[in-house]
């Protein structure tokens, strides 16, 4: 069976929609995805194209039909400029996808995230202070915590488009992708010259919501003794490793995910403390400064203009 190796990957942001995106991609009849591979960093786990494609072996869950497009997403790729250098070692030519988010909503997105899987327990006064350890090596905990250097598109972009060209990478915005989903993905599809009359289904995933069940998702994401106890006998010994992370993701999803056709007045919104508000602002003025010079865009008054801050 013919490998798939990707040539277009969906690279970031985190807390920015790319669950979503890459979803309403993988159903173009077009387009060959990897996920069961979403967020698992190929270019960070493995040291070469070899050990990558042995794990792309064993992950194809369905058969490669010459499809135009081959797709992989990890959010924290952006993030890592050793894995840019990986996916251009390995394919210097892919086609790259970027969703930027308002960072302020941004990083209080990724801290209630976090705090809803059970991962962070600090306060967020005190998570925002997390400073990256080994000097911003490929941890779970820099992955995860790093709630404000997520934020800096600008210093990110500037090292993606250091390895690929700015033609080839697309960016797109998670206010238009929310509100006008069908404009977004014609101009993914016209970027990766496939069909664009194609209309995937737009249900939005990964669009957190309260836990349903806490002591379901305890189970889920900590090491408990049921936790182990169901890998060693139950899941080990039946689930191929390939369908795990899905399956793993997917439950995850389900239990925090917010109710079906909810409407948007009805969504519980966390409202993020003023004086988080004005750190984060200070943090990031000069950056999206830069971002719009580099971009020729306006999104410091998109997103950190008065009337942001008046709405809160």
């Amino acid at each position: 069976m013919a490998i798939a190796f990707p040539n277009t990957f969906l690279i970031g942001v985190q807390k920015a929609g790319t669950t979503s995106l890459d979803n309403w991609m993988s159903q173009h009849p077009e387009i060959y995805s990897y996920q069961s591979l979403k967020d698992i960093h190929l270019f960070g786990l493995y040291k070469n194209k070899k050990e990558i494609l042995e794990r792309l072996g064993k992950e194809q869950l369905k058969p490669f039909n010459n499809q135009k497009v081959v797709l992989q997403s990890a959010v924290n790729y952006i993030f890592y400029p050793g894995m840019l250098d990986g996916i251009h070692r390995d394919a210097p030519e892919s086609k790259i996808i970027v969703i930027l988010r308002n960072p302020i909503d941004r990083a209080f997105s990724s801290y209630n995230y976090f705090k809803k899987m059970y991962r962070e327990k600090r306060p967020i006064e005190e998570a925002l202070i997390y400073e990256p350890r080994d000097h911003f090596q490929f941890t779970k905990d820099n992955n995860d915590f790093t709630y404000i250097e997520h934020g800096f598109y600008y210093q990110q972009l500037v090292e993606c488009f250091h390895y690929f060209k700015k033609e080839n990478v697309l960016i797109l915005d998670f206010d238009r992708m929310n509100h006008k989903p069908e404009e977004i993905m014609q101009k993914v599809f016209s970027f990766l010259k496939i069909d664009t009359n194609f209309q995937p289904d737009f249900s939005m995933k990964n669009a957190t919501g309260e836990v349903h069940s806490k002591w379901f998702q305890k189970q889920l994401v900590k090491n408990s003794g049921l936790k182990k106890w169901m890998m060693k006998y139950f899941v080990h010994s039946w689930l191929p490793a390939k369908n795990r992370n899905l399956i793993k993701r997917r439950m995850l999803e389900k239990n925090t995910r917010v109710k079906r056709n909810t409407p948007v007045s009805e969504k519980k919104k966390e409202t993020i403390p003023m004086p988080v508000y004005h750190f984060l602002l200070d943090k990031y003025k000069s950056d999206v400064k830069a971002l719009d010079q580099l971009l020729g865009t306006n999104y410091y008054v998109q997103w950190l203009g008065p009337k942001n801050e008046a709405s809160l």
